[in-house]
C-alpha cells in the first residue's frame, strides 16, 4: 500500500474533512444522495455484465452487497465530501464495478490499519487505500490491479529531488502505516549508506493533510506517497509544491480475502474489465486527472516485487 498526500485544496472547490472514523461506520450512500458533481459515473446507467455476475460467490449474490474498506483520507483516490460521504477515482472505479456486477457497493469508511485486519476477518470483502500488488501481499490476498503507481516526492521549490539520494540526511514526512517507511525508504536507505550520506529521518503522520502541513512549514524537507495522490496535491498547492520523477512503478489496486476461493477477485476482474472495453474505466480516470496510470488491462496478483 502506497498512503498518499492530501491536497490542501478538494475538486470542485468541496471543502472535505480530513481524518478517518472508526472501521465499520457506514459511508454507503444512494446514487441520488450523492452529489453528482463528486463522481465521473451514473451508476443506474451502467448495467450489468452477465459474465462478472456469474462468477460472484453464491453467499455474496444473496447477499447483494459487496462490502469495501475506504481509507478516505485523501484525495483523489478517497476522501470525504462536505457530508462526509466517501468521493474518488478509486471509489468511482469499485463503486461501478460491483455495479456491473448485479451487486450494491456498501462503503464502510475506516482508519487504513483496520482495513486489512477486517478483510481478513471477513468483515469487508476488499479494501481501497492505494495498494501496491506485491509478492506479500499476494501470500494472503488476491489483488485485482486496476491501475500503475510509484513512489514520488513532493517538495517546495527550493528542495527540488533530482534523485532519491537527494533525501540522505533530511526529514521526510510519511503517512503511519504505510509502505513508505515500512518498504521504500529502507531502500533508499541503502543508496544513503552506499554513498556514504546521512540517515533519512522519517516523521510519521495520521493523516496526509498533515503531511503537507509538514513541509509547507518547513519541519519536513519532502513528503513520499503514491504518484496519482502526489500529483493531485501539486495541482491543488497553489504553486508551493514540485514533485519528483516517479520512482518504481507498480501494478495498484483492491486487495480481497482468498477465502472467497479467488471468485469475487475475479468477478470483480470481469466487470473492471468490461469497463475498460466500454471507456467507462477511462471516463473516470479522466474526470479525476489520473490517466498518466492507465492500466493496459485488468489483472490479479501480477505484481511481481516484495
Amino acid at each position: 500500500m502506497k498512503k498518499s498526500l492530501v491536497g490542501i485544496a478538494a475538486v470542485a472547490a468541496i471543502l472535505f474533512t480530513a481524518g478517518c472514523s472508526a472501521a465499520g461506520d457506514d459511508a454507503s450512500k444512494s446514487n441520488e444522495e450523492t452529489n453528482t458533481a463528486n463522481t465521473a459515473v451514473d451508476l443506474s446507467k451502467l448495467g450489468v455484465n452477465e459474465a462478472a455476475q456469474a462468477l460472484v460467490p453464491a453467499d455474496i449474490a444473496e447477499r447483494g452487497t459487496v462490502i469495501v474498506g475506504v481509507d478516505a483520507t485523501y484525495p483523489p483516490n478517497e476522501f470525504k465530501d462536505e457530508a462526509g460521504n466517501a468521493i474518488g477515482w478509486e471509489v468511482d472505479m469499485v463503486a461501478a464495478a460491483i455495479t456491473r456486477m448485479g451487486l450494491e457497493p456498501e462503503l464502510k469508511i475506516a482508519k487504513f490499519e483496520n482495513i486489512v485486519p477486517n478483510i481478513e476477518l471477513g468483515k469487508f470483502d476488499l479494501g481501497i487505500a492505494g495498494y501496491y500488488d506485491t509478492l506479500k501481499r499476494q501470500k494472503d490476498f488476491d489483488v485485482v490491479d486496476y491501475i500503475w503507481a510509484g513512489n514520488q516526492f513532493a517538495s517546495l521549490a527550493k528542495n527540488t529531488i533530482a534523485e532519491e539520494t537527494d533525501i540522505c540526511g533530511k526529514k521526510i514526512a510519511v503517512a503511519n502505516g504505510g509502505s513508505a517507511p515500512l518498504y521504500y525508504i529502507p531502500e533508499v536507505q541503502k543508496k544513503c549508506d552506499a554513498a556514504g550520506a546521512g540517515k533519512i529521518d522519517t516523521l510519521g503522520y495520521d493523516t496526509t493533510d498533515e503531511m503537507v502541513a509538514a513541509v509547507n512549514l518547513g519541519r519536513a524537507y519532502a513528503l513520499v506517497a503514491d504518484s496519482p495522490v502526489v500529483s493531485y496535491a501539486i495541482k491543488n498547492s497553489e504553486g508551493k509544491l514540485i514533485g519528483s520523477e516517479i520512482y518504481e512503478n507498480m501494478p495498484s489496486g483492491a486487495p480481497f480475502s482468498k477465502k472467497t476461493d479467488g471468485k469475487l477477485a475475479e468477478a470483480f476482474a470481469a466487470a473492471l474489465q468490461s469497463m475498460h472495453d466500454d471507456g467507462t474505466y477511462d471516463q473516470i480516470l479522466e474526470f479525476w486527472g489520473v490517466e498518466a496510470g492507465r492500466y493496459d488491462a485488468i489483472t490479479i496478483n501480477a505484481g511481481d516485487k516484495d
